[in-house]
């Protein structure tokens, strides 16, 4: 036994190690990105009530990653909760080597670096990004690297350093979940289930209505001292065979010349700035599932079918997503009410069911 614990303190103490300079060796990589791009640019965000700086190795890579967050800009702070510094090697002529693991040591799908991750150190890699993440829990410093912004994907563009926010965010007690959030300053709903439920089509629909948009696939949720939603991207996505059914936002697709190829990507700040919602109080976790009927209505449920659809892809699509993160959406969870929505195919009254609950609780 006591062989055992030494050996698994000297693995501890090597990832630590291995973590820490690889950071450290990429930020040096950033600081050069930086001089080379002639100095930084940067941002700022209030996100769940934290202050946000971004910080840019030039321009190339700002109108891939800030209009998700346009909504929540503010005047620049000089004490910043957190900052993640962002740079590809294209633009800025720095180049990245390669690195210090093997692939056998990358989650095939949450992408963390088995032997790079610790108490302080995240390091993850996305395949389908081609993009980097690291952060420095201590220093409270994320760095986030590409080869070029031309080959980012769409989804990432509309969800942007969502493996830095999830795991800085975590620290803090604010959960990042798979699920979307619409409501009115007193109080809303938090849309969960997987892909083809209807969530999608739920959060955007409310855009026609009296309700207020936080967000429609990603959310930020907190249990204290109550449940509460936190908007962090002002985008949605919905399959582009099914756009038609919601006509208003025509306007409002990013990228409606590559939806053979694509999902519909929306970025709402843009076209509907009046209609979202940075935050309110969690009334009711509601589980959309399409029947084909005309009405929509809704049936009640427990708190744990409410879990079972929140939880599982969360954590799968998340690194750094664990058991904090479980029993964040526990307390969540256990602490409102949870509906099936059964949707119907009249779809302007969908937000109307969603709104009567709302104002009857």
């Amino acid at each position: 036994m006591t062989n055992e614990l030494t050996d698994l303190e000297i693995a501890t103490k090597t990832e630590e190690k291995n973590s820490l300079e690889f950071f450290n060796t990429v930020y040096e990589l950033y600081e050069k990105a930086e001089s080379s791009a002639g100095g930084c640019i940067e941002r700022f965000y209030c996100i769940a009530g934290k202050k946000i700086r971004l910080r840019f190795a030039g321009e190339a890579l700002i109108p891939y990653m800030t209009p998700a967050l346009g909504h929540l800009a503010i005047e620049p702070v000089s004490d910043p909760d957190l900052t993640v510094c962002l740079w590809d090697s294209s633009s800025t002529n720095t180049i990245m080597p390669p690195p210090p693991w093997r692939r056998n040591q990358h989650h095939p799908k949450r992408g963390e670096i088995i032997g790079f991750n610790s108490d302080r150190i995240h390091t993850s890699f996305q395949w389908g990004a081609f993009a980097l993440s690291l952060l420095d829990r201590d220093r409270n410093l994320g760095i986030y690297w590409v080869e070029t912004p031309a080959q980012l994907p769409y989804w990432e563009t509309g969800s942007p350093l969502r493996t830095i926010f999830n795991v800085w965010m975590g620290k803090q007690k604010i959960q990042l979940v798979h699920a979307g959030a619409v409501g009115i300053p007193s109080g809303g709903v938090l849309l969960v289930g997987k892909g083809g439920s209807g969530k999608s089509t739920t959060a955007l629909s409310c855009l026609n209505s009296e309700l207020f948009y936080a967000s429609d696939d990603y959310s930020l949720v907190t249990a204290e001292p109550n449940p509460t939603v936190f908007s962090i991207y002002s985008t949605g996505k919905k399959n582009a065979d099914d756009v038609e059914r919601l006509p208003f936002l025509t306007k409002a697709i990013s990228n409606s010349d590559r939806l053979d190829s694509e999902k519909a990507l929306y970025f709402i700040n843009e076209h509907f700035p009046e209609k979202i919602i940075s935050s309110f109080p969690i009334r009711a976790i509601l589980m959309p599932r399409i029947t084909g009927k005309p009405e929509t209505t809704l049936t009640p449920t427990s708190f744990s079918a409410a879990l079972l659809a929140l939880a599982p892809s969360t954590v799968i699509q998340l690194p750094g997503a664990g058991k904090e993160a479980c029993q964040i959406m526990m307390q969540v969870a256990s602490k409102v009410n949870c509906y099936y929505l059964e949707l119907g195919t009249e779809v302007a009254q969908i937000p109307q069911v969603i709104f009567n609950l709302i104002s009857q609780a």
